[in-house]
């Protein structure tokens, strides 16, 4: 059973679901420039295309109804280059080309990334 429907059995009866997710790799620019994109290749191959497939398949079978949905784009902004090195640790430490234009990079950076907010009833 995957996550939607178990959250389904968790929900009173009419109760709401909020999904909100990003569909776009996140973007990194400086001085109104994209200097690169943090990587993520399992997040955008696997995870992403998996959780919007489950999610269709949840609404199809009957356990939600799609009510509304939202796109936006959500900005991240840092003072230094380093700021944005530690807040993306994880994510930049098999980036070294990217972190070293990060580095040179004149302050602000901003990142930025496509989201999707969705509102489900229960049915």
């Amino acid at each position: 059973m995957h996550a939607l429907r178990h959250v389904h059995e968790l929900l009173i009866p009419d109760g709401i679901l909020v999904d909100l997710h990003p569909v776009t790799k996140e973007r990194v620019e400086a001085n109104q420039r994209r200097i690169g994109v943090i990587e993520e290749p399992d997040w955008a191959a696997v995870v992403l295309p998996n959780a919007e497939a489950r999610l269709r398949d949840a609404i199809e079978d009957g356990y939600y109804t799609l009510e509304a949905e939202i796109e936006f784009e959500l900005l991240q902004h840092y003072g230094s280059g380093d700021e944005l090195i530690e807040a993306k640790s994880d994510r930049l430490e098999v980036q070294p080309d990217l972190v070293q234009r990060i580095r040179q990079a004149s302050p602000p950076l901003i990142t930025s990334e496509h989201y999707v907010g969705r509102r489900l009833r229960t049915r």
